[in-house]
C-alpha cells in the first residue's frame, strides 16, 4: 500500500516512534481521508511491517464511524486467503483514546498505478484474473461483498499479478448489513466501476454478482489500457449500465468472458468462481462446432485418377513431386476462417446518448437553475436555530455579491456538526428517514428507509450544494403499508447517540429460520420490541428480550405465515426506548401500523415523554 507520492502529515498524525498498545510502533504516514489516517508501522517484538489504520480524533467517539471501521476489522477477520490483505487486531489505543485496525502491509504498487505503464498482456490478464476472482470468490463464501472493486483496491507486490492482494474492505458489506439500494455519487464504489444494481437498476438488490461486474471493468481497462467510459451524471450512470458496452477492442480469445461478467442483469452474470476457473481452453470448447472451418475449396480443376495413372506411367517421379506439390497447395495451405464473436450492439432503434441527453447543465455562472428537478421544500426551522448558508458548509456561495470575509474557517469539528444538523432538519415528506452511519469533513455514510428512492435522489442533490461533497446513501424500500413505521421513526428522531442500537445475526434468512440480535446503548429506559411485517402488522416481541451485561439478547424464529411469500420479503425490526411504561406500546395482538404508531404517539404525547427509536432491515428468503 504504498501511495503514489509521499503524505504530508495531518494536524492529527501520530508522530514516528509512537507505540501502540506496547505491540506496534509508528513509522509513517501513508495516507489519509476526512475520517480516518494509514500508518506504515512494525511489530515492536518481531520487526513485521504492519499497516495501521486509525480513525481521526473527532470520530473516535463517533459510533457510527466506529461501527464502519468495526465492519471492516469483522469483514477481515473471516478472510484467510492469500488474495486479500490478513487482519490482525481492532482495538483502542489507551492513551491515546484512537481506535485503530492493524493489518498485513502490501509493500506495492496499485494496479492503477501500473497500468500507468501500459495494459497487461493476455497472458497476465488470465493470472490477474484468476488470482482476484479466487480472493472475491472466498469473500463471496462468507457472505460478505466488496461493493468496491477497482484497480485502486487491487495491489500488486514486486509487479507481479499472480501475487495481487485486495484491499480496502472498509466498505464492504456482509449479509449482516443487508443490500441497499445506493443513491448518489458518493456511495460505495468508483462511478467508474459500479454494478447497475448499485445505482439501483434490477430492483437495486447488491449481491456477489455486483462485484462480478465491477471485476469485468477492471480487467477491461488492464487489458486495453483504456476505461470504459461508464461514469457521468447520474442518468448517464444509469442509461450506460442498460446495455453490454462496446467490447470491440477485447481479444476475441476472451472476449465471450467480458459480455458475460458485463451483463446489465446480475442474473446472467456467471458466478465469481466461473471466472476464475475460465481459461482459453474454455473458449475453445465453447466455440467448438466453428473454430475449424472447413478448408476452402480451389477454382482449380483438381487432377483427376486418369491423369495420375498416365502420369504414373509416363514419369513416377514427376507425379509424385507434382502431386505432394498440390496437395500442399490446396489442403494443408488453405486458410481456415475463423468467424468472429459477436459484439452487443445498440439497439437501431434506440438513440446514441449525447451529452444534450443527460439534461446536465453547464457549470458556468451563466448556468440556467429555473427547472431544478425535485428539490425538496426547506425544512421549518426550531427557534433559535441558525439557517445553515452555504458558506458554512465549506462550499462557495453561488451569489458572487455575498461577503464572507469576515467569517472565520470552519474547524473539522464544526463542520461535521453542521452536516449532523442540516441532517437532523432535512424533510424528505411522508415514508421516509434517513439517519447518519458516519460523518466525516469530507465524507457521508447515510442509510435511509422509504418506498421510493425518489426523495433519496433529491435528498443526494441537495445535500451536495448545501455540504460540497457527495454523501453515500444506502436506501432499504419498504412496503407502503411498513410506512407509518417510517413516518414513526423520523418524527421521534432526536439525538442518535440516545437510540437504541440492534444488532442481527443476518438480515437474509430462509422460511422457519431464527434470527438473533442484541440491543445496546439504552441505559436505565425500557426497551420495547417490534416486529412490522410486510402487511403493516405490528407485534410486541418484547416478551423475547433476554437481559445481559448492558445488553438485551433476542431471538426469533421466523415462520412462513403463508404459501405465496413473495421472493424477498421486508421486514423492520425495532427498537424503542421510553424513560417509563407506554401502555400503547404494549399491544396484546398484532395491530395496523398506523393505527399502532398513532396511539403511540399520542400517548407520549400526553405524557410529555420522550422516545427513542431505531430498526433494522430483514428480508425472509423464499
Amino acid at each position: 500500500m504504498r501511495p503514489r507520492d509521499p503524505v504530508r502529515p495531518t494536524q492529527h498524525a501520530v508522530p514516528s516512534g509512537t507505540r501502540l498498545n506496547g505491540i506496534y510502533e509508528i513509522d509513517r504516514i501513508i495516507g489519509a481521508g476526512g475520517m480516518g489516517e494509514v500508518y506504515k508501522g512494525h511489530e515492536v517484538q518481531t520487526g513485521t511491517a504492519v499497516a495501521i489504520k486509525m480513525l481521526v480524533p473527532d470520530m473516535a467517539e463517533n459510533e457510527a464511524a466506529l461501527a464502519l471501521f468495526r465492519r471492516e476489522a469483522a469483514a477481515l477477520h473471516y478472510l484467510m486467503h492469500d488474495a486479500i490483505v490478513r487482519y490482525f487486531v481492532f482495538t483502542v489505543e489507551p492513551i491515546l483514546q484512537r481506535p485503530y485496525l492493524a493489518m498485513e502491509y502490501v509493500d506495492g504498487r496499485s494496479l492503477a498505478d501500473l497500468l500507468e505503464e501500459g495494459p497487461l498482456t493476455l497472458e497476465a490478464l488470465l493470472r490477474l484474473t484468476k488470482r482476484v476472482a479466487s480472493g472475491l470468490k472466498a469473500a463471496h463464501e462468507r457472505g460478505i461483498i466488496h461493493r468496491d472493486v477497482s484497480p485502486d483496491n487491487i495491489i500488486i507486490p514486486q509487479n507481479d499479478v499472480a501475487r495481487a492482494k485486495i484491499i480496502d474492505f472498509g466498505i464492504a458489506r456482509s449479509t449482516q448489513l443487508g443490500d441497499a439500494t445506493i443513491i448518489g455519487s458518493g456511495f460505495a464504489g468508483k462511478h467508474n466501476y459500479v454494478s447497475p444494481e448499485q445505482i439501483g437498476l434490477y430492483g437495486g438488490e447488491v449481491n456477489a454478482q455486483s462485484d462480478v461486474y465491477s471485476l469485468g471493468l477492471v480487467l477491461f481497462f488492464a487489458l486495453t489500457g483504456t476505461k470504459l467510459d461508464m461514469g457521468g451524471t447520474q442518468f448517464q450512470l444509469v442509461e450506460k449500465r442498460r446495455r453490454v458496452p462496446d467490447l470491440g477492442a477485447i481479444d476475441s480469445r476472451i472476449r465471450r468472458l467480458f459480455e458475460r461478467m458485463l451483463q446489465p442483469d446480475p442474473k446472467d452474470r456467471p458466478t465469481m468462481a466461473e471466472v476464475e476457473s475460465w481459461n482459453i481452453g474454455s473458449f475453445l470448447t465453447e466455440r467448438a462446432q466453428p473454430i475449424i472451418a472447413p478448408p476452402t475449396r480451389s477454382t482449380e480443376p483438381r487432377p483427376s485418377r486418369t491423369w495420375i495413372r498416365y502420369a504414373i506411367a509416363a514419369s513416377a517421379l514427376l507425379v509424385i513431386g507434382v502431386g505432394s506439390f498440390a496437395y500442399y497447395s490446396y489442403v494443408w495451405n488453405a486458410p481456415i476462417d475463423l468467424p468472429e464473436r459477436p459484439v452487443a450492439t445498440l439497439n437501431p432503434n434506440q438513440p446514441t446518448l449525447q451529452p444534450s441527453d443527460t439534461g446536465s447543465r453547464p457549470t458556468d455562472s451563466s448556468k440556467d437553475t429555473s427547472a431544478k428537478p425535485l428539490e425538496p421544500p426547506a425544512p421549518p426551522l426550531k427557534p433559535n436555530q441558525a439557517t445553515l448558508q452555504p458558506s458554512d458548509t465549506g462550499s462557495r456561495p453561488t451569489d458572487s455579491s455575498k461577503d464572507t470575509s469576515a467569517k472565520p474557517p470552519l474547524g473539522n469539528a464544526n463542520r461535521v456538526e453542521l452536516t449532523r444538523r442540516y441532517l437532523q432538519q432535512y424533510d424528505g415528506g411522508d415514508c421516509f428517514f434517513i439517519m447518519p452511519m458516519a460523518i466525516g469533513t469530507s465524507g457521508a455514510d447515510l442509510e435511509g428507509f422509504g418506498s421510493s428512492t425518489a426523495p433519496f435522489e433529491a435528498l443526494d442533490k441537495s445535500f451536495k450544494r448545501s455540504q460540497g461533497y457527495e454523501a453515500m446513501i444506502g436506501v432499504r424500500l419498504v412496503t407502503s403499508a411498513q410506512c407509518p413505521a417510517i413516518t414513526f421513526l423520523n418524527k421521534v428522531r432526536g439525538d442518535a447517540s440516545r437510540a437504541p442500537r440492534i444488532s442481527l445475526s443476518s438480515v437474509k434468512i430462509r422460511p422457519d429460520e431464527t434470527i438473533t440480535g442484541n440491543i445496546e446503548n439504552f441505559a436505565n429506559r425500557v426497551v420495547e420490541l417490534l416486529l412490522i411485517s410486510e402487511d403493516g402488522q405490528v407485534q410486541n416481541l418484547s416478551y423475547l428480550l433476554r437481559p445481559g451485561t448492558d445488553t438485551l439478547s433476542f431471538s426469533i424464529e421466523m415462520k412462513r405465515s403463508e404459501e405465496g411469500l413473495a421472493p424477498s420479503v421486508p421486514l423492520l425490526i425495532m427498537a424503542v426506548a421510553t424513560p417509563r411504561v407506554l401502555d400503547s406500546l404494549r399491544q396484546p395482538r398484532p395491530t395496523p401500523a398506523d393505527l399502532f404508531f398513532l396511539q403511540v404517539l399520542s400517548e407520549a404525547q400526553r405524557a410529555n415523554m420522550m422516545i427513542n427509536a431505531s430498526a433494522r432491515y430483514l428480508s425472509i428468503q423464499k
